[in-house]
């Protein structure tokens, strides 16, 4: 897999259930992507919500026009459900990967049957799914709104790859980061995984509702890609440390 779509896939992945679903206000974020300190390409969060209670969540991320010529990878993702008492419903998730390699996965979330449909590179079939599954990008509101409620060990059940995964986070520490976009006290955040050989760390900044402003990941192969805040809706002020 090329560097960018590693990164951008990173990006895409990391981050929503909750005990209640506590309100977040619709914002809009942008991100620096980076490889050895060079950038690399630019990513893009939106969260809109309804009265009903209806979420749309979009990540979309594209290249740095100077790498552009050489990668022009550009991934597209959005959850659509509802925000209800006992957390986040999926209804409806899009994976869209063009350029280089395209790839299109569509989860359609039936919960009156308790399954899901996977329409994913032409194939289509059905599995069941527990209570409380998530689409992957829904889990990024999903530690936005457990790490405002004070939680610091997080799991996700996602169905992702037409099997259910595990996803599971535990909070490391607390530091204070400079950043494009400002200054920040944040709570430094574990993915913990199996595959020991990779590793993954968020940081998420209280004062932004838990939004996650730096995000770092090693490979494998010892490969080392970052993503930081640079612009972010002041929607997201008025969160307390």
């Amino acid at each position: 897999m090329r560097p960018l779509t590693r990164l951008l896939l990173l990006t895409g992945m990391l981050l929503m259930t909750a005990a209640s679903a506590a309100p977040l206000p619709d914002f809009e974020a942008q991100y620096r992507l980076e490889q050895h300190s060079l950038r690399i390409g630019t990513a893009t969060i939106a969260l809109h919500t309804d009265e009903q209670g209806g979420y749309l969540y979009k990540f979309y991320s594209t290249p740095s026009r100077w790498i552009g010529w050489l990668i022009n990878n550009q991934l597209q993702e959005s959850s659509r459900g509802q925000l209800t008492a006992s957390g986040i419903r999926p209804l409806q998730y899009l994976y869209e990967r063009s350029g280089g390699k395209q790839r299109i996965a569509r989860l359609s979330f039936d919960w009156q049957s308790m399954s899901v449909e996977n329409d994913v590179a032409g194939s289509h079939w059905e599995m069941d799914i527990p209570p409380g599954t998530h689409d992957k990008l829904a889990t990024q509101l999903g530690m936005m709104l457990a790490h405002g409620e004070g939680k610091d060990d997080v799991t996700f059940t996602v169905a992702d790859g037409g099997t259910l995964k595990e996803y599971r986070y535990h909070v490391i520490g607390k530091e204070t980061l400079e950043l494009p976009a400002g200054t920040f006290r944040t709570v430094k955040v574990a993915k913990l995984r199996k595959d020991i050989d990779q590793e993954t760390i968020i940081w998420f900044a209280p004062a932004l509702h838990y939004l996650p402003v730096r995000i770092w990941r090693r490979d494998s192969d010892d490969e080392e890609y970052q993503s930081d805040l640079e612009n972010f809706s002041r929607s997201l002020w008025g969160k307390i440390n």
